[in-house]
């Protein structure tokens, strides 16, 4: 993590995970998720302790533009909180090494990984080492 993230990863509520951080010339997003639901009342806060932080001065651009948000729902989920936080739902999971992928409806998170049952009813486990991504299916 470069020193920005780490600051910034500081700075935030100990129950918030810095997913990611993009800084481009004069833009940054801060892109952060949870166990629980994320309003924008905590987005606003986090904005705004970034914005009044003078620790972060000497490494944010002058006039920078600054969004905080959670991941879109077609973001790829990275910790098992994240897996945790959508059991039912259908996920389509690609493998590490594998072309094509498979969708699952994500029943149970374990330490190690995850177990869903496929289109065929049959019952899989992935391993979180095993998996190169893993979107939630948007169903309407």
């Amino acid at each position: 993590m470069n020193t920005l993230n780490t600051m910034i990863a500081d700075i935030m509520p100990k129950d918030l995970v810095l997913i990611d951080l993009i800084q481009d010339k004069s833009k940054i997003k801060v892109i952060v998720d949870s166990s629980k639901s994320i309003d924008l009342d905590t987005t606003a806060y986090i904005a705004k302790k970034i914005r009044n932080s003078d620790s972060l001065n000497d490494y944010l651009p002058k006039d920078f533009q600054l969004e905080v948000s959670s991941p879109g729902i077609d973001a790829p989920l990275q910790y098992p909180f994240q897996y945790e936080k959508n059991i039912g739902r259908q996920l389509k999971i690609r493998e590490l090494n594998k072309m094509n992928s498979t969708s699952i409806e994500l029943n149970q998170v374990t330490k190690d990984g995850i177990v869903g049952i496929n289109k065929k009813g049959e019952k899989i486990k992935y391993n979180f080492n095993e998996i190169e991504s893993a979107t939630i299916i948007t169903v309407f």
